[in-house]
């Protein structure tokens, strides 16, 4: 998909709205007569608005957007190209209207104490972590970091403190290319996605998914001082909330995958109480 962002990352209105569907529409792979079916309209009404025939309303781009999960940020920047008014708001983060969801992330994150939890945004930018996560960033030396992603891509393997970094890359990348296959290809991931591959594995075309040592799970390992830690993480995404913003953040909660790291945690915890 071929799509024009200015310096922060915000695609801008550069193409019509029905070549912008189309694109979405390919990108899920959906032919117009499969998709009119599924939305019960007729096939002809969506080549005539993929072609310009037609301008699409409001209720027809929401309609197709909520269908093929089209991110908020882009069904904005089709109505906009339709002539319509965004119907997604994008506030700053401080905005008193966004004060109970972003109350809820902090509650989130803390309650998750004594164990590491970090939010990030769309292009993995640290927005916010509890104590734990703070204290494991800087034992990895990536507090100096606003960008997860800038930080493994610059981390060196062999003095690394991620104990399995190629396995963990490995996973991040999947996830990665995963996000950017939902999301339309954004710039600025695909640059992460290529800069890590080739830190990886340079020029390796198909990257395979790593087996669970244990069968079950694909646990990160650190060794932090003297003790060998080892984590799996839940992300949770909030896809409800209707600003462009905040429903792109990734509130990621990490759990520890074996008894040791769990000892550790339950000693550390009672010193600090």
């Amino acid at each position: 998909m071929n799509l024009q962002e200015d310096s922060g990352g915000n695609r801008q209105v550069t193409e019509s709205a029905g070549y912008i569907l189309k694109s979405w529409r390919r990108q899920r792979r959906y032919s117009q007569l499969k998709l009119a079916l599924e939305l019960d309209i007729s096939s002809k009404h969506i080549s005539f608005i993929e072609t310009g025939k037609s301008i699409p309303s409001k209720e027809m781009i929401l309609k197709i957007g909520e269908f093929l999960f089209i991110p908020k940020r882009e069904v904005n920047r089709i109505l906009l190209s339709a002539g319509h008014a965004p119907v997604y708001s994008e506030l700053p983060i401080s905005d008193a209207a966004l004060k109970p969801v972003t109350s809820a992330i902090s509650q989130m994150i803390e309650n998750h104490m004594p164990y590491p939890a970090i939010v990030l945004n769309q292009a993995w930018d640290i927005v916010k972590v509890n104590d734990s996560a703070s204290r494991l960033l800087s034992e990895l030396g990536f507090s100096g970091h606003k960008n997860l992603l800038e930080a493994i891509i610059q981390e060196h393997p062999g003095s690394s403190k991620i104990l399995n970094f190629h396995q963990t890359a490995t996973v991040i990348l999947l996830r990665l290319r995963q996000e950017i296959s939902m999301l339309g290809d954004p710039g600025y991931l695909k640059a992460f996605e290529r800069r890590l591959k080739e830190r990886l594995f340079k020029d390796k075309e198909i990257v395979d998914l790593p087996e669970p040592e244990d069968g079950i799970v694909l646990s990160t390992k650190f060794q932090l001082s003297n003790h060998s830690l080892s984590f799996f993480s839940i992300i949770a995404q909030l896809g409800t909330v209707q600003d462009v913003v905040v429903s792109e953040f990734k509130v990621e909660l990490m759990f520890p995958a074996d008894e040791k790291t769990k000892e550790f945690y339950s000693v550390a915890h009672k010193k600090s109480v």
